[in-house]
C-alpha cells in the first residue's frame, strides 16, 4: 500500500536539498536576488514546463488581488508564475515537505513571499475554511490521487461560488496500460489515471458545472521529443528537471511520450466552476 512517505520519496529522490544546492551554487544563483524566470527550469516540475503553466494560465479567469490556492504546488514555480502574471494572492499546499521548504525559500530569493506561501498539506483533507479562496488549480498532481472524489470534494468545498477550478493531467487513454516507469510514477501502484469522460462524470457529481476540456497530446508529444532528441554531444544544462527527476527521467519521458502516441494515456486541460 502507498502511503505519503512513498509518494515523497519517489518525487524527492534522495537528498534533494543537497542537489539543488549544488545545482544552484554552479550556477551563480545561491543566496542571491532572483527573479521568478531564473528559476524556470528547475521550479516547472512537471511536463513541457513553464508552456505548460503559461497554457493553463490564459484558461483561468484569474483577478487582481484574489486569494488563489494551488493543490499540489512542488516547489512553487507556477505559484510564482501567477501571482507576478495575475498580481494575486497564491497558497500553494503539497504532501511533499521537502518541496515546500526549498520553495518557501525560492519565495524568498524572488521576494515573492508577501503573494505566496507554501505549505504541507494533503488535497484530501485541506485544512482550510469552507469557501475561502476565489479560484484553484492544480498541474500534473491527481494522476497520484487514488481517491479522486474525495479530492475534488475538498477543492468544491474550499472554493467561494461562481468561481472556478482549473487542472492539468495525463488521463487513461482508450487502449489503456501505461508503459511504466513513468513520470509521476514507477509502477502502478502509485499511478490512479481516470478517462477524461469519467473525470467530467465525477465533477459533474461533485457540483462543478460548466466544464470545459481541452486535450493536449500533440503539445505533450512535441515537448516530450524536444527533450528526448537532445543532441548527445550537448552539455546538459546546469538547472532543469534533471535534478529532481535523476538519471531515469529520460527514460520515464520516453515511456510517457510512447504511451500517449500509442492512446494508453491521454494528456487534457480542465476548467470548471462552483
Amino acid at each position: 500500500m502507498v502511503d505519503s512517505s512513498d509518494i515523497e520519496n519517489f518525487w524527492t529522490r534522495g537528498d534533494i536539498h543537497s542537489r539543488i544546492h549544488k545545482a544552484m551554487s554552479e550556477a551563480g544563483l545561491n543566496d542571491k536576488k532572483l527573479e521568478i524566470e531564473d528559476l524556470f527550469p528547475i521550479d516547472q516540475y512537471h511536463a513541457r514546463g513553464i508552456a505548460a503553466t503559461v497554457d493553463l494560465g490564459k484558461r483561468m479567469p484569474i483577478q487582481e488581488n484574489q486569494k488563489i490556492i494551488d493543490i499540489g504546488c512542488g516547489l512553487g514555480g507556477p505559484a510564482r508564475y501567477f501571482a507576478k502574471q495575475f498580481q494575486c494572492f497564491i497558497t500553494g499546499i503539497d504532501i511533499t515537505s521537502s518541496f515546500v521548504e526549498i520553495g518557501n525559500r525560492f519565495n524568498k530569493l524572488t521576494s515573492m513571499s508577501n503573494s505566496v506561501s507554501l505549505q504541507v498539506g494533503n488535497g484530501e483533507t485541506l485544512n482550510f475554511e469552507n469557501e475561502t479562496f476565489d479560484g484553484g488549480y492544480s498541474q500534473h498532481v491527481t494522476m497520484n490521487i487514488k481517491n479522486r472524489k474525495k479530492f475534488f470534494l475538498e477543492a468544491y468545498r474550499v472554493l467561494k461560488k461562481g468561481t472556478f477550478f482549473a487542472f492539468s493531467e495525463h488521463g487513461l487513454g482508450p487502449e489503456r496500460n501505461p508503459i511504466f516507469p513513468l513520470p509521476w510514477a514507477d509502477t502502478s501502484e502509485m499511478s490512479f489515471l481516470l478517462s477524461p469522460e469519467s473525470t467530467i462524470s465525477l465533477l459533474k457529481e461533485i457540483g462543478f458545472y460548466d466544464i470545459q476540456i481541452i486535450e493536449t497530446s500533440e503539445k505533450y508529444i512535441s515537448g516530450y521529443e524536444k527533450m528526448i532528441n537532445t543532441k548527445p554531444e550537448k552539455v546538459e544544462p546546469i538547472l532543469g528537471i534533471h535534478v529532481i527527476g535523476g538519471t531515469t527521467m529520460k527514460q520515464r519521458s520516453i515511456n510517457s511520450m510512447k504511451s500517449i502516441k500509442e492512446k494508453r494515456t491521454l494528456p487534457f486541460e480542465i476548467v470548471c466552476k462552483k
